[in-house]
Parts: C-alpha cells; structure tokens; sequence
C-alpha cells in the first residue's frame, strides 16, 4: 500500500488503505462467480502468527480457519486455487464450502478428516488419503495444497507482513486472484478494473466493520 501511495500520489494512507480493499472486495466479487471442477484437492488450513501456550491463554487463538481448494489442469498441476473462511472444521463448516464452491460431480481429494466422509452423499467422487496410514502417498496427493499454502504464508509475510485478523480474507482473495490469472498478466489490469467497475460500491465504514 505505501507503494501505491507513492505512485499514485495520495497524500493520505487512509485513503490508499480503503482503495486497496476495495480492490480486494471486486477480486472477491469476481472469483464467486466461478465454481472449481474436475478433479479438487481440498484441506483447510490456519492462517495466523505463532503464540506461546501463556499468549492463547491470555488473548484466545489468533488463527483464522480456511477451506482451501484447488482445481488440477489436465497434466495434473494446479489450475485455479479459492478459499471460504469458516467458523471451524468440522462437517457442519466443510460441506457447506464444498458446495459452494466445487461444482457437483467433481472428484474430491483430501486427508483422512472426518469432516469429508459424507462428501459422497452430497453428489461428489472422493479420494481420501490417511496420512498416518501412508503419508507418502497422501502428501503426494495433495502436493499443491501443501506447495500453495507454503506460497500463500510467504506472500502475507514478505508483502504485507501479516494481516489482521478481520482483513485475512481480502488478502487471501488477492493471493487467488493473482494466481488464477498467472497465465494473462497482459490482461490483469484491465481484467481487474473491470471486477471492480461492476461490484457494488463498498464505505470506509463497511470495510472497517
């Protein structure tokens, strides 16, 4: 942000702060319409520094929980990536984000949670790998959920050097955003203007709450 500032030449941070999320806010507009589909590996993952046992103690959890999906291309790489914030990571949280997420019919991948043993129920093929039972395969099958969320961890601390809490899912939309679009970086700008030409309007007050 204090880049944009720079660039743009606004004077004040605030007001480079809210068109940020506001950006943020059209990224995630535009990534909703669009399910994943074919074959999805899906794991939820922890975003949040690290605390002693006296700092969670004291403060609670600062960890925010995710579902995280990816999409394979054809030769098996990681195609388009989406995250939903959940509440917790049970059953009750994950099938609701599967489905709103992984169109129906598609082949999911996954660890041994519990949490995804009636995706089956809900009109999905599933491939459940135990890592206690062999965690070579299972890490193998879901490579790109380990290799993104690695990428992910490094690009909100070496970007933005951690986030807040409350703001964790506008950043986590951004991360997805930019990788969704890797391929045509000659129409990122104009895809993202866009985006954000046709979401709804968003306050200062409303981004902050």
């Amino acid at each position: 942000m204090l880049y944009l500032q720079e660039q743009l030449r606004i004077s004040t941070y605030r007001t480079v702060w809210s068109m940020g999320h506001k950006i943020r806010q059209g990224m995630i507009v535009r990534d909703a319409l669009y399910d994943l589909h074919g074959i999805v590996e899906a794991d939820e993952i922890f975003i949040g520094g690290k605390q002693t046992l006296a700092e969670r103690r004291k403060s609670g959890n600062n960890k925010t929980p995710f579902f995280m999906a990816i999409q394979e291309n054809n030769q098996g790489g990681p195609k388009f990536v989406t995250f939903e914030e959940i509440e917790g990571i049970y059953e009750t949280q994950i099938l609701p984000a599967i489905e709103k997420h992984i169109k129906k019919g598609s082949k999911i991948v996954s660890d041994g949670e519990g949490s995804y043993v009636k995706i089956k129920e809900q009109g999905y093929d599933h491939d459940r790998y135990i890592e206690s039972q062999d965690p070579e395969i299972a890490h193998e099958k879901l490579k790109w959920i380990n290799t993104l969320t690695s990428n992910l961890k490094r690009f909100l601390l070496s970007t933005h050097h951690g986030v807040y809490p409350k703001y964790r899912k506008k950043y986590l939309a951004e991360f997805a955003y930019r990788f969704n679009r890797r391929y045509w970086p000659e129409q990122i700008f104009d895809r993202l203007l866009y985006a954000c030409i046709h979401a709804d309007p968003v306050t200062l007050r409303e981004l902050k709450a």
